[in-house]
């Protein structure tokens, strides 16, 4: 009976320190769950998605109650098209200049050396590629219309012709590109590409690695013309006769 009891003693004393043993391998883990667990209190996922301008993205932010998509605005104005499109979580007492920092530093890794050697073949600086990737990001979709339409607008661009895109217009003038009138296209900015030959002075939304891709690495076409008809589909034109006609079919 008396061996017995020690028996049992010894072995609750094994299972205790197997016991312990066990809580001090685990120990690392619990505490790095509660401690993720505690900072994700703190935080706030928001998500960016491709192509949106500095003011769509503070109107994001300001949703999230992070806070006021003027003060982001404000401080994220001369960074337009670096803002790197993705999913964030931010401190719940984030500032501004933090969020652009962050989005900013996610640029320049998802940018990466073999892209900025992609660019480099195309003979474009890194600046005018952003800028015509925040274009394709407003003009058209997928991936094979955007290398094509890149190729077209860079051959423009090196004919001297003017761009002709809506997108950049309507980022100055805030409104849609069939609400744009007669009078909208003789609107005098250096965004309005109907008036003013080459790139617009900035980038006109934060584009994506896909768009950022396509206008480094554009798709040489015969044409010279393109429009996006309201169902996203893209129809493009070799002659200004050939463009007219397309409008007349498919933008009525």
């Amino acid at each position: 009976m008396q061996q017995t009891f020690k028996a049992k003693l010894i072995w609750a004393g094994i299972g205790l320190a197997f016991f312990a043993i066990y809580i001090l391998i685990k120990l690392p883990d619990i505490v790095g769950i509660k401690e993720r667990e505690l900072k994700e209190s703190r935080e706030v996922t928001v998500t960016i998605p491709e192509g949106l301008s500095i003011k769509q993205i503070g109107e994001i932010l300001e949703n999230a109650k992070l806070f006021p998509k003027d003060a982001f605005v404000k401080i994220a104005q001369k960074e337009e098209g670096y803002l790197f499109p993705d999913t964030y979580r931010f401190y719940k007492n984030a500032k501004p200049e933090d969020a652009v920092v962050k989005m900013k530093e996610n640029f320049n890794k998802k940018v990466t050396a073999d892209i900025l050697e992609e660019i480099k073949k195309s003979k474009r600086t890194l600046r005018e590629v952003v800028i015509m990737a925040s274009i394709l990001e407003e003009e058209v979709k997928s991936t094979e219309d955007r290398k094509i339409v890149a190729g077209i607008l860079w051959k423009r661009l090196d004919r001297g012709m003017g761009l002709n895109v809506d997108a950049a217009l309507t980022y100055i003038l805030g409104r849609a590109s069939h609400d744009l009138t007669i009078d909208d296209l003789k609107f005098d900015s250096p965004y309005n590409t109907y008036r003013y030959r080459g790139l617009p002075p900035t980038p006109i939304s934060n584009p994506g690695l896909d768009a950022i891709l396509a206008a480094a690495s554009s798709t040489p076409s015969k044409y010279f013309y393109y429009l996006t008809d309201k169902e996203g589909a893209v129809h493009y034109a070799k002659t200004l006769e050939e463009h007219a006609l397309n409008k007349f079919k498919y933008l009525r």
